[in-house]
């Protein structure tokens, strides 16, 4: 039956590039139309951008689950991306559309009949910003798909839009990762006719897109629909990936819309402008990130009935099907979140710090701020409690570090709380399960790239060997050297992750996470190696840490005591 269809999609790509110079692939949906492009290299591909997957989520639609689009009667002209989501206005999104459930294909001209591995990305921006069109595909082209796979980006709804909600079956809210699944289920329906193999799809991203993949992991509803899994500096775990502020967010956003105060709120807001709910969040969310907090993020999922049927993170673990995953972090996630940038409020004190603070922080500056942040939750043991975690981070890290050693501490400590703890223990849990789960650290910064402050690689570093650079990325650099070695081995890791199941680049092989307490992983860096057990002295720490208090901040949330995570 395979070969069959191997034999009609191959005539299908013969047709298109005989009658008519640019490729047409014919859906269940109707017939699409994308354009050629040859990288600098001379490898051929053809892409097919601003396909709609869904309805578009306007008018009775917008704060429900997508519903499937409608078929096309005329060919579907896929020649440009489709508009970003909206969100609220700023600078990396000054222009979107709740119109905006679209993806974007790039494959190999050349025809696979055994069917390409198609690789899905999902893209980041803190739940808030972000689009598919961020990402260069020219730079796609030449660095993935290239590499035989069939690349696939997708838009889904942000901020409001995305995750507004009520905290109760009103508007349960989570509307952007249920994009994400109706996402999928179209590339199911339509892949094959691309000449992808739809038992071979990998769901991959960072960031936000990251927490969207162990998301995506966990939900029975997206069990079918791929095969593997890598998320990328992000976990579900996450304090800014899971939680019930966001009912708080929502009623920010009620209040500063007029006259949705005593209604059928979901149905007030309905019927709003878009404008009308941009400006509304515009009014608390003045910047991209929140300030002065461990979760960061305005708006994002949460856990909720719907979306796990009831279960925590720990029994959607033990009950999802089995399935290989590649997770991984950058060395220091925080450099990017640590020094008040373009995403910040300029006023911000603790969380990120000014340049100025930056430059000659101090113990005493160290120990404030984790009074500051972390002490409140503890109640009448905040300072016994915080001086645990000061105490751990100044006899067990300082060594690591030769320059601005309190700021780097200060990076560290946060980093391990919205990172680092959180995507180890997912790894953890699911090896547990009896998941087939691979690791990474990337760690490698170019001379060029080297921070003012800080050493390591911050959040995001990995995405320029993807991508060339990105609104999230560092700057492209040259292909040369270092540079070109360690893009090499990233993505023969991945790609080789997608297509086998297992990371892989020439003489290295990655061990995968036993059922054991240990953490083996592949350090990504000019000197790319094998290590063992990552960080095991923190991830100890945090477990009695949190166990001992009460209240547990890289899930955060309140434990009981001496309880077992």
């Amino acid at each position: 039956m395979f070969l069959l269809r191997s034999i009609f999609v191959a005539n299908i790509f013969s047709a298109f590039s005989e009658a008519n110079q640019n490729p047409i692939v014919k859906t269940d949906y109707g017939e699409i139309e994308g354009f050629s492009f040859k990288t600098s290299e001379g490898f051929e591909t053809e892409m097919f951008l601003g396909i709609p997957y869904a309805k578009p989520p306007i008018g009775d639609l917008r704060f429900e689950k997508p519903e499937p689009p409608i078929p096309w009667n005329t060919t579907l002209q896929a020649n440009k991306f489709g508009a970003p989501c909206a969100t609220y206005p700023n600078f990396l999104a000054p222009h979107g559309s709740e119109n905006c459930l679209t993806l974007n294909i790039i494959r190999p001209k050349l025809f696979n009949p055994s069917g390409y591995t198609v690789m899905v990305w999902i893209h980041g921006g803190a739940f808030l910003v972000g689009s598919s069109s961020n990402y260069n595909q020219n730079e796609t082209a030449s660095r993935i798909v290239s590499k035989g796979v069939i690349f696939i980006s997708i838009n889904y709804r942000l901020g409001p839009f995305g995750f507004f909600s009520t905290g109760d079956s009103e508007a349960p809210g989570n509307y952007g990762i249920w994009d994400q699944i109706e996402a999928l289920k179209f590339i199911q329906k339509i892949v094959e006719a691309f000449g992808g193999n739809k038992s071979s799809v990998t769901i991959f991203g960072e960031s936000s897109g990251g927490a969207s993949v162990s998301w995506l992991t966990l939900i029975p509803e997206a069990q079918v629909l791929f095969a593997k899994a890598i998320p990328m500096s992000g976990s579900a775990l996450s304090p800014w990936a899971h939680t019930e502020e966001i009912v708080k967010t929502s009623k920010k956003l009620i209040l500063a819309t007029t006259n949705c105060r005593h209604k059928n709120i979901k149905q007030c807001l309905k019927e709003k402008t878009t404008e009308d709910i941009q400006k509304a969040t515009a009014t608390f969310a003045k910047h991209i990130l929140k300030s002065d907090g461990i979760n960061l993020a305005h708006f994002h999922p949460r856990l909720e009935g719907e979306l796990l049927k009831g279960m925590n993170f720990e029994e959607a673990i033990k009950k999802a099907p089995k399935r290989e995953h590649f997770m991984g972090i950058c060395s220091q996630e925080n450099i990017l979140f640590a020094i008040i940038g373009l995403f910040n409020d300029p006023k911000t004190k603790l969380l990120p710090i000014s340049k100025t603070v930056a430059t000659n922080f101090s113990r005493g500056n160290f120990v404030e701020i984790v009074h500051k942040i972390l002490g409140p939750e503890y109640g009448n043991e905040a300072n016994e409690a915080v001086e645990d975690i000061i105490n751990f981070y100044e006899k067990t890290q300082i060594s690591f570090y030769s320059r601005n050693i309190y700021l780097h501490l200060y990076v560290q400590l946060f980093s391990d709380i919205s990172f680092n703890i959180p995507a180890i223990r997912e790894a953890k849990l699911k090896a547990k399960a009896g998941q087939k789960v691979y690791f990474y650290l990337y760690s490698f910064v170019p001379d060029l790239l080297i921070h003012e402050f800080l050493d390591g690689a911050g959040h995001s570093s990995e995405l320029s060997n993807f991508f060339g650079s990105s609104l999230l990325s560092p700057a492209a650099l040259p292909l040369k050297g270092e540079v070109a070695k360690v893009q090499k081995i990233t993505l023969d890791l991945f790609i080789n992750f997608a297509k086998t199941g297992i990371p892989s680049s020439k003489g290295l092989k990655v061990p995968s996470l036993t059922s054991s307490t240990e953490t083996p992983y592949v350090e990504i860096n000019t000197d790319t190696k094998i290590m063992e057990n990552l960080w095991a002295d923190r991830m100890k720490f945090w477990e009695k840490h949190s166990k001992k208090y009460g209240f547990d901040w890289p899930q955060y949330r309140k434990i009981e005591k001496h309880d077992e995570l």
